[in-house]
């Protein structure tokens, strides 16, 4: 299906899509809260953006990191009838499951287990 300019704006959202938006929300907000479990016991951030604003912000980073994946959301949601749109949102859902799988393995495994 092709969708046209007009319909690009349209604020007609599926299940499907309401929940990969609530899911990559969530897991972006478990994030920020391991994130900062992980800085507090001796733990180090591996990507270099997210290093930057807890550099810049430090402790309230996170309202930088929610702000930002919330703002790429809300864009992701406009043209959320494109496929690609789609497809990178899913990617990015999965990207966070990952990520928090690791920040787990870490916490309850790791050299920050107690």
């Amino acid at each position: 299906m092709k969708a046209s300019r007009a319909d690009l704006h349209q604020f007609e959202y599926g299940v499907g899509l309401v929940s990969l938006v609530v899911l990559v929300a969530g897991l972006n907000i478990l994030d920020a809260i391991f994130t900062q479990v992980i800085l507090a016991t001796g733990g180090s951030e591996c990507n270099p953006v997210v290093r930057a604003a807890i550099d810049i912000y430090g402790d309230r980073f996170w309202i930088w990191k929610v702000a930002a994946v919330s703002s790429l959301l809300i864009l992701m949601c406009l043209y959320s009838r494109l496929r690609l749109f789609r497809v990178i949102l899913a990617g990015t859902a999965l990207l966070f499951v990952g990520v928090i799988s690791w920040q787990l393995h870490l916490l309850a495994n790791g050299p920050l287990a107690r």
